[in-house]
């Protein structure tokens, strides 16, 4: 504790002790004050149980601080809400408790860590994890082939909750000719902003019967309903997985205001993609798009599209759409690297075009077909580099150069060196900065963390500013997300 930040006029007998040096009665109410800290420290207990009732026994003895030991085993049908303050509920050992059945937990309290357990193989017509609380941390957690409604569900009772080394996989498919329901999904309050961080977390193998069509329900992340567009959300979603999800068009699904999307993987997922689908003032930065779809915004306005890595293959890897209930408007599409990626659609569906839409500082390579199509002619296009002998398109904004390129150790192209100055002229990009969030709407980092230079004619095209130290390559693995203990289990 800082002396300094002590109010010294609540402190008890102040008058008595004027007597004594200012330094001596500083020195003696810290020590107080930290044997009273330390007594509260060695009084939390911990109690081993492995039952739901056992948990209920106990409820009226635990306090905050105290931790809850669930004993090692298989367990079935077991329901349970955490509705005290402070608890740290764990697995004795991560990934040895595994609960099934019926089996879901509630947990409505606050400031709460739960951490360690598995659902597997269950049924429950309800959530398998439901949180309401707010302080709450989920960690280690592995939810893999329930039969539930959403794997992983944030109310809007709570705000500040923290989901990390999770990993959600094989949710099964609702009935033929009905419709699913999202993996995780994120409620949103009219007035409070939820500021949840999901984070270092895998989704895997989630996918739709056959010939379901793509709006199926199925969304692997779901950030607000259609509802709550105009909500405020401030949800930030980093370092996450998302592998062969596709049980619906959409692996993340915005249906919100103000949030984060960043340094995420979406590898392998085909045709389904990240949408921004309701919802305006929101970011997406610093992702790597590998063997699949992009990003297809299709409401909103305000909708910031930087620093991001697009390895797409055959999948588009923008698509723009517009329609009259959330009309698109200030679409910022800014330092992106579009290697061997499908089409950039700009144009689109929809009730009518998209409005003042701006692709700048974009660098396209190695592509074999005129990538920019569906213009509306009303884009402003600045300074963008496609590589010697690719098709520039026919708007001004764009020149050739010759880019001198190489492998990075993980496999990624990137930049070897600088690339020549143009004549084009540097664009003033606006990036919508979120309030109360760490962003980077400077541009003052590439995807990488390297540092850009301050003037915008100085910084690279694309997502990775040449020179830097950290090389390219995604931050989000099969290895480094999910659960420690699911990355090395064969099963």
């Amino acid at each position: 504790m800082n002396i300094k930040q002590l109010n010294y006029n609540s402190i008890p007998l102040k008058q008595q002790l004027n007597y004594l040096p200012k330094e001596i009665v500083l020195r003696c109410l810290l020590l107080v004050l930290m044997a009273i800290f330390s007594f509260q420290v060695t009084q939390a207990k911990s109690y081993r149980i492995k039952t739901a009732s056992a948990f209920a026994k106990i409820s009226e003895l635990i306090l905050p601080g105290d931790t809850i030991l669930w004993e090692n085993g298989q367990y079935t049908d077991i329901n349970w809400d955490i509705d005290k303050n402070g608890l740290v509920v764990l697995a004795e050992q991560p990934g040895m408790v595994t609960f099934g059945g019926s089996s879901a937990v509630k947990i409505s309290a606050d400031k709460v860590t739960f951490s360690g357990f598995q659902f597997r193989d269950g049924i429950t017509k309800g959530n398998v994890i439901e949180i309401s609380g707010s302080n709450v941390l989920v960690r280690e957690v592995n939810i893999s082939g329930y039969d539930a409604h959403y794997y992983f569900h944030l109310t809007t009772a709570g705000t500040h909750n923290t989901v990390e080394y999770c990993n959600f996989e094989n949710k099964a498919p609702a009935p033929k000719g009905k419709e699913g329901s999202s993996i995780f999904q994120v409620a949103v309050d009219s007035i409070h902003p939820g500021y949840h961080t999901i984070r270092f977390c895998s989704f895997k193998n989630h996918a739709a019967p056959e010939n379901s069509g793509g709006d199926y329900g199925m969304e692997a992340l779901r950030i607000g309903y259609s509802y709550q567009s105009r909500f405020v959300s401030r949800t930030t979603t980093e370092y996450c997985y998302f592998s062969s999800c596709n049980g619906d068009g959409e692996i993340i699904s915005n249906k919100a205001r103000e949030n984060i999307f960043r340094y995420n993987t979406f590898a392998g997922n085909g045709e389904s993609h990240l949408t921004l689908r309701h919802g305006r003032d929101n970011v997406v930065y610093g992702n790597f798009f590998l063997n699949g779809a992009g990003i297809r915004i299709k409401e909103g306005q305000n909708n910031m599209v930087y620093n991001n890595y697009f390895h797409t293959g055959n999948y588009f890897a923008i698509r723009l759409e517009n329609y009259k209930v959330d009309p698109l408007e200030n679409i910022v599409i800014a330092h992106n690297t579009f290697y061997q990626s499908g089409m950039i659609k700009l144009g689109g569906k929809g009730d009518f075009q998209p409005k003042k839409v701006q692709f700048c500082h974009n660098l396209i390579v190695d592509s074999s077909i005129p990538i920019i199509t569906d213009l509306t002619g009303k884009e402003i296009f600045a300074n963008n580099i496609v590589q010697a002998g690719i098709q520039l398109p026919s708007p001004t904004g764009f020149s050739t150069a010759s880019i001198t390129t190489k492998s990075s150790p993980q496999g990624y192209f990137q930049l070897a060196n600088p690339i020549p100055a143009t004549n084009l002229p540097a664009v003033k990009l606006v990036i919508f900065d979120i309030p109360e969030m760490n962003d980077d709407p400077q541009l003052k980092l590439d995807v990488m963390g390297n540092n850009r230079p301050d003037s915008a004619s100085n910084k690279d095209q694309g997502c990775f500013q040449a020179g830097g130290k950290n090389s390219l390559g995604p931050y989000a693995t099969i290895n480094n997300t999910g659960p420690t203990y699911r990355i090395n289990d064969a099963n």
